[in-house]
């Protein structure tokens, strides 16, 4: 029998001049209890696709962007704009808070990575313009450097103090799509086209690993909480969980119904992935079974944060939405069993 995940009462809300029509389901148990228009605050007709989110560690507030080049820090319980950060000039593909919940930056097309402090939404700095787009962006769980990767084979590794480049690695292709830190800074990996995987040691940089996925273009990747698992997914439309110490394949979920564009881990045993096919899914990794599924989405699902103090999910849509789904573990110190437990609060 699969285990049963429960899915909070959702809120969600709209960026731009977005319809209030009533939402489809949203989860196998529960729909959603109430709906938060945004207008935008530009003359924009057309609301922002919405391709990259970010929740601040410990919950609250979420950041998002999309093709208007804008970055809008947002209150997770009301939909509140807290701030709106302009300094882009193209569409805007990655977002990432600092685990110090200090800074947030954000990276996209025009090749710029910006830093910006997250209380006052004041603009820290630009780093060095990249030659080509730059398309993801993370932070070491230090907090003292921030990789970044895009449309080139670099890997770039920059103090996010000084603003100084402090590394470069080359990556397995031209058109790397995500980047990721281990739990405990200890190695780095990163991802695309060709559907390779390098993983290095950090600092050293040395290439430690090189994992030969597949699977067609990986568009994400994310460590499992133990550091000792890597999950790639993407547009062969699997979630593979690789060992990192010897490249060996130790799950392959098969997701048939979309491609794979964002991935979120959800504790020890989850994983949450949204797609092409409009749907945030929930897997149980070890059961390789789908637990549950949230529906509401009109367009693909191109970006997912997961919060685990707070037990929230954000997922960014090209149907121009941003959805906020609450998730309560029943311990969340004790969450191996793959059971999620609502809780039933309307905010």
């Amino acid at each position: 029998m699969r285990p049963t995940v429960f899915i909070a009462a959702a809120t969600a809300w709209a960026i731009g001049y977005s319809s209030n029509a009533a939402l489809a389901q949203t989860s196998t148990i529960l729909r959603p209890k109430q709906t938060i228009t945004a207008r935008s605050e530009t003359t924009r007709i057309k609301a922002p696709v919405i391709t990259a989110v970010a929740i601040v560690p410990g919950g609250g507030q979420a950041a998002t962007a999309g093709d208007d080049h804008v970055v809008r820090i947002w209150s997770t319980e009301t939909g509140r704009i807290v701030h709106t950060l302009e300094g882009h000039t193209d569409w805007v593909r990655s977002l990432a808070f600092s685990p110090d919940g200090l800074v947030l930056a954000s990276a996209g097309d025009d090749g710029r990575i910006i830093l910006w402090a997250v209380e006052t939404g004041r603009r820290l700095a630009t780093l060095p313009p990249h030659p080509h787009a730059v398309y993801c962006v993370a932070f070491s769980p230090d907090s003292t450097r921030l990789a970044a990767v895009g449309f080139e084979h670099k890997v770039r590794i920059y103090d996010p103090i000084s603003i100084e480049l402090v590394k470069e690695l080359d990556g397995p292709c031209t058109d790397l799509r995500s980047i990721v830190f281990s739990p405990d800074g200890t190695h780095l990996a990163a991802g695309g086209r060709n559907g390779h995987v390098h993983v290095w040691t950090w600092p050293a940089g040395t290439n430690r690993l090189e994992i030969a996925a597949g699977l067609g273009r990986i568009r994400t990747l994310a460590y499992l909480p133990d550091g000792k698992r890597l999950a790639s997914a993407g547009e062969g439309r699997m979630i593979c969980i690789w060992d990192t110490h010897s490249g060996e394949q130790l799950q392959k979920l098969n997701c048939r119904t979309g491609k794979v564009l964002s991935m979120a881990v959800c504790g020890a045993n989850l994983i949450a992935t949204g797609g092409s096919d409009n749907v945030v899914r929930i897997w149980n990794w070890q059961t390789q079974a789908e637990a549950d599924h949230l529906r509401g989405h009109t367009g693909s699902v191109a970006s997912l944060a997961f919060d685990r103090a707070s037990g929230v999910i954000v997922s960014g849509s090209y149907d121009t939405t941003v959805r906020v789904w609450k998730l309560h573990a029943a311990d969340p110190a004790k969450d191996t069993a793959g059971d999620i437990h609502a809780d039933s609060r309307v905010r």
